[in-house]
């Protein structure tokens, strides 16, 4: 295999045309692992302010590294990870108010919000038949994982608008409600800019007019409740809620879980179980997710993330992260440069006269921060493998060829 440059200067390699007829010695093989990662970022060494993921807690990837052979589709060899499951999901619910919820491990967050959406359709069909497409609620920042959960399941998408700081506008929520309306999905920290949408405003009125609520926390599910309880004004994510049903959150974002790490929770078990696919062989349990083989190296890995730990390590985490962020915006208002919002989480936004060069000339300094499009805003996730000085350095470099545009 031949190593490269690619356009933008970093290492490329050849493709790999075909399967060879004789393997390669291991050394080779890792020579080759090796020109293939060469490009790769590393989270801590000061380049990556775009991703909500991280690097796992060192237990939780001890954990994992230690279960790769665990298949959670297989009880009967590996009991362990149906364990690790259902352990996670109590400490989820007892984190979201309600203890006994009921839940399905995922890969993340795209997978928990189809299935949330499938059970509401089942609900839906089951009152309306098999005719028409089961309208669902979404605020305009709801992930664009259900632009692809809206196609898959055939259901049609109403968008509210956001009002101040992002959020979905609750009143235009609650005006798109319709008698047929099968789900209102509620985002706790949007992608784009960790608003967090106002949950009691909408969920209450909601369930007294017959429509549940779907919330994906994937983004704000470890931030929030850890953040509420050091006294930051953040609307309320859970289950306390009348009309929240369901849902998602990621322990492989803020959560110190290795990718794979999800979770859906439901309050009530019939809507998880109108998801069970029956298996085909004795002694094999049967299924309430999209995937079949699957690691269950995340959930034992999960479980080690929240024993280890606790409400106590999430709420010094938050505080880190919270103290990280005011400063870098701190450091943004010297350099003349203000957010476009004030931010509910750790997300920041603000804009720039030429954002796609913005973003082209940070990436030639190696730093990567991303553009949410639909908003025109640049965007820098505050995140745990950050350290301040990495985070003035951002800020430093963008004001400088701001200035130099300018110039």
């Amino acid at each position: 295999m031949t190593t490269l440059l690619s356009s933008s200067g970093s290492p490329a390699v050849e493709p790999i045309a075909r399967l060879a007829e004789h393997g390669l010695p291991a050394e080779a093989v890792r020579a080759e692992i090796a020109a293939l990662r060469a490009g790769d970022h590393d989270y801590r060494d000061g380049t990556v302010f775009n991703s909500i993921c991280s690097s796992p807690v060192p237990l939780a990837a001890e954990v994992f590294t230690a279960a790769l052979e665990v298949n959670r589709g297989d009880d009967r060899l590996f009991p362990s990870a149906r364990q690790a499951e259902a352990a996670v999901g109590r400490m989820l619910g007892d984190l979201f108010d309600l203890p006994d919820a009921c839940g399905v491990a995922t890969s993340g967050g795209t997978e928990a919000n189809l299935l949330a959406v499938q059970a509401a359709v089942l609900r839906w069909r089951r009152r309306h038949g098999d005719r028409g497409r089961p309208p669902v609620v979404l605020g305009a920042g709801a992930h664009f994982s259900f632009e692809k959960i809206c196609r898959l399941l055939a259901v049609e998408p109403v968008v509210a608008r956001l009002g101040p700081g992002y959020r979905v506008d609750p009143a235009d929520v609650l005006r798109k409600i319709r008698p047929d309306t099968a789900l209102v999905v509620l985002t706790a920290g949007t992608s784009e800019t960790g608003a967090g949408d106002e949950i009691e405003a909408v969920a209450a009125r909601a369930a007294e007019l017959g429509v549940p609520v779907h919330v994906d926390a994937a983004t704000g599910g470890f931030l929030i409740p850890f953040a509420r309880r050091l006294g930051h004004d953040l609307p309320y994510c859970g289950f306390a809620v009348p009309g929240v049903i369901s849902l998602t959150v990621d322990p492989h974002k803020y959560g110190g879980a290795p990718i794979p790490a999800g979770y859906l929770l439901f309050r009530h078990a019939e809507d998880r179980d109108a998801l069970r696919t029956a298996s085909h062989y004795r002694g094999t349990a049967d299924h309430f997710g999209l995937l079949g083989t699957r690691p269950g190296a995340g959930m034992l890995a999960a479980y080690a993330a929240l024993r280890h730990l606790g409400r106590a390590g999430y709420t010094a985490q938050a505080a880190e992260l919270f103290a990280l962020r005011d400063e870098f915006l701190a450091r943004l208002a010297d350099a003349g440069i203000a957010p476009a919002y004030r931010p509910d989480l750790t997300v920041v936004g603000f804009r720039d006269p030429d954002p796609e060069g913005l973003l082209a000339a940070l990436a030639e300094r190696g730093l990567i921060v991303s553009l949410a499009r639909r908003l025109g805003l640049i965007r820098v996730v505050v995140h745990r493998h950050q350290r301040a000085g990495q985070l003035a350095r951002l800020a430093d470099t963008v004001a400088a060829l701001r200035g130099r545009r300018k110039g």
